[in-house]
């Protein structure tokens, strides 16, 4: 069935400020994304090389362990790299790119923030430090293997708070306003994901976040321009945090309990694989987690 496009409103940053050229925060921020204007000053092609190359033998990194996955159930492999092990591995140009998509995605989540009307003095707490430099700032690269006779990528919604993702290529669908929507790439733009964890963050707000559910479509045999890739950073909440729901006057905190099991059981919902800890990482970047649960209110800002 060939599914109806859909362009999402499309923003800049203009003189420091967020400006939408067409449609508003508002459907964005009901719809679950919107297209960002590429920053001028941020170079791109360090991630689009790495995010051609990164599966491919002898250039790859399919022998370091714990960040390579290749889903089999799918057409994707691709790499997950947190903030530490990515500045390590990875070369200073990726991770000059890198950094500068998380401060455009720090400074989107606290405009968010703003606009559900949750208190400031609060904003540290209920995003795990994301709206600063904490929380997991995962980078992830994509590539979609044609010649699987598989879908590209499951529905699912995206688990943190922020998604600054990079395409050139159709293939991705979301589920907008109650159906399936093919959202071509629009050129010079990122695409602004709201994942599962601003959704529940702000879902009494005054001003409610919607995470997008979407998918990758199969993809079909390379073209001369290659298969299908992306990249993209996440702002999350680490594994040994508490997911966090606001008040509906944005002035008090709760604990809904664990991030750990709450990406566990996405995970499961998934990928239906044997990936059970994919993209599951504390703050001590300790793979081997403990889950746990809080039922109390979580106070202002530590």
């Amino acid at each position: 069935m060939v599914l109806q496009s859909f362009l999402p409103a499309r923003a800049k940053f203009h003189d420091g400020q967020l400006t939408f050229v067409v449609g508003d925060l508002g459907t964005a921020l009901r719809q679950g994304c919107f297209a960002l204007r590429i920053p001028d000053e941020l170079d791109l092609a360090p991630g689009i090389r790495l995010a051609q190359e990164f599966y491919l033998a002898g250039r790859g990194v399919q022998d370091r362990e714990g960040i390579y996955f290749d889903q089999e159930l799918f057409q994707t492999d691709h790499v997950l790299i947190d903030g530490p092990r990515r500045r390590k591995d990875f070369p200073q140009a990726v991770n000059l790119m890198c950094e500068k998509m998380c401060a455009l995605a720090r400074f989107l989540l606290r405009i968010i923030l703003t606009e559900a009307g949750i208190s400031e003095s609060l904003w540290a707490d209920a995003t795990d430090d994301c709206v600063t430099d904490g929380g997991v700032q995962w980078f992830a690269l994509g590539h979609y293997q044609s010649d699987r006779n598989l879908p590209g990528a499951p529905a699912h919604k995206d688990p943190g708070f922020i998604t600054v993702l990079y395409y050139d290529k159709p293939g991705l669908e979301a589920y907008i306003d109650g159906e399936w929507r093919n959202i071509p790439p629009v050129g010079g733009y990122f695409l602004i994901n709201f994942g599962g964890a601003l959704e529940i963050l702000t879902a009494k707000c005054s001003v409610p976040v919607k995470a997008v559910l979407h998918r990758v479509r199969q993809c079909l045999p390379a073209s001369k321009t290659g298969d299908h890739f992306s990249f993209a950073v996440f702002l999350n909440p680490a594994a040994d945090g508490d997911v966090i729901q606001a008040s509906a006057d944005g002035k008090t905190l709760v604990s809904l309990g664990s991030v750990d099991e709450y990406l566990r059981t996405l995970n499961k919902m998934t990928w239906h694989d044997g990936y059970a800890a994919f993209g599951i990482t504390r703050k001590s970047h300790d793979m081997v987690l403990v889950p746990q649960t809080c039922d109390h209110p979580v106070k202002g800002p530590r």
